[in-house]
């Protein structure tokens, strides 16, 4: 009986470790993240993005987040992150993919406060390789 319970605490540890550290990389561990960091560059440098935020776009939080990894294509990483800057406040839908070293956005999408969306992704050039 005394094992039984000492495996039942090992395993509401885990459990609570696990959704201890989702919730702490939700609201402030993304924060860290380089890819993220890329992204909010280019977000920052785009003329649509900031005629509908303003200046000093930045992440307040993350909605949500996946990642997969195959090793022909590289990996994906997608994103659905909450904005604040000095206009106002929206959301950013962005796909990420990495494969042979090179980063390219497939998909910017901002949706503004009003609710209208914006394609980020077309309004940028093509980067050169290598680069987000």
């Amino acid at each position: 009986m005394f094992g039984c319970l000492v495996a039942a605490a090992i395993a509401i540890t885990a459990v609570i470790g696990v959704f201890s550290y989702f919730g702490w990389y939700f609201y402030s561990g993304f924060k860290e993240n380089p890819t993220l960091h890329a992204v909010m560059s280019v977000v920052n440098g785009d003329q649509v993005a900031r005629s509908v935020l303003g200046d000093n776009i930045q992440i307040t939080n993350l909605e949500g987040s996946s990642f997969s990894a195959d090793t022909r294509t590289g990996k994906r990483e997608s994103y659905v992150a909450h904005l604040k800057g000095s206009h106002g406040e929206g959301t950013l839908s962005v796909t990420i993919e990495t494969g042979s070293g090179l980063n390219h956005i497939t998909s910017m999408i901002l949706t503004g406060p009003d609710g209208r969306t914006y394609d980020l992704t077309s309004s940028q050039p093509r980067a050169g390789p290598g680069s987000i």
